[in-house]
């Protein structure tokens, strides 16, 4: 599971993160998890994600039914068939394995990845590898349609929509899909310091 090495924060700064030494660690885990074998699933099947209260739901062209990842109980549900994946995880075999083996669990036939993933979801994907165990950074369903909130811990919020309108608590608005030419890693950087999340993450525009 990938996480990029924090940098040394200044806890005098107003900051509403709480690192994972404060939470249970199986539940940050599951969650960066569920993103990132949704990522791949979703580069091997071809398909639609979406974000529930506590799943990661993926339609994809080659499946009979939806693909559900409890990203609260580490389970993935397909059918009839259902698998977990937290404790099977191996550091040395990677997030690749994992999802073959969990494909194998629920028969569904996947090849090597081949489809790239829209643009937002790779966004969503890289700010929780980064963001969710320092900060508690957390992706929910929005108050309209299209819409999601960018939350971190029990309070700040920022929202994004599917176009890629970007807004802060500050009312500013900014169009991220400027950044799809960037490194994945850099854009989810500057989503984070747009959103003013914390003072340790200056908005680069600013």
């Amino acid at each position: 599971m990938m996480r990029i090495s924090s940098i040394a924060y200044n806890q005098d700064k107003d900051c509403d993160c709480t690192g994972c030494t404060f939470r249970d660690e199986k539940q940050i885990s599951t969650y960066i998890l569920s993103f990132q074998i949704a990522d791949l699933l979703l580069k091997r099947l071809k398909g639609n994600w979406q974000i529930s209260r506590d799943h990661l739901v993926l339609t994809c062209e080659e499946l009979e039914n939806p693909l559900s990842i409890d990203y609260s109980a580490g389970i993935i549900n397909y059918g009839s068939l259902s698998t977990t994946f937290y404790h099977r995880y191996n550091p040395a075999k990677g997030i690749s394995v994992l999802v073959e083996d969990i494909c194998n669990d629920l028969m569904i036939r996947s090849e090597e990845a081949v489809h790239a993933n829209d643009y937002l979801f790779s966004l969503f994907v890289k700010l929780i590898e980064i963001f969710h165990a320092r900060c508690n950074l957390r992706i929910e369903i929005g108050s309209t349609e299209g819409e999601w909130v960018l939350r971190l811990s029990e309070g700040t919020a920022g929202w994004i929509k599917l176009n890629g309108i970007a807004e802060n608590r500050f009312g500013e608005k900014i169009d991220t899909t400027q950044w799809q030419n960037m490194r994945i890693e850099k854009a989810a950087l500057y989503l984070f310091g747009f959103n003013s999340f914390c003072k340790n993450f200056q908005c680069p525009m600013k």
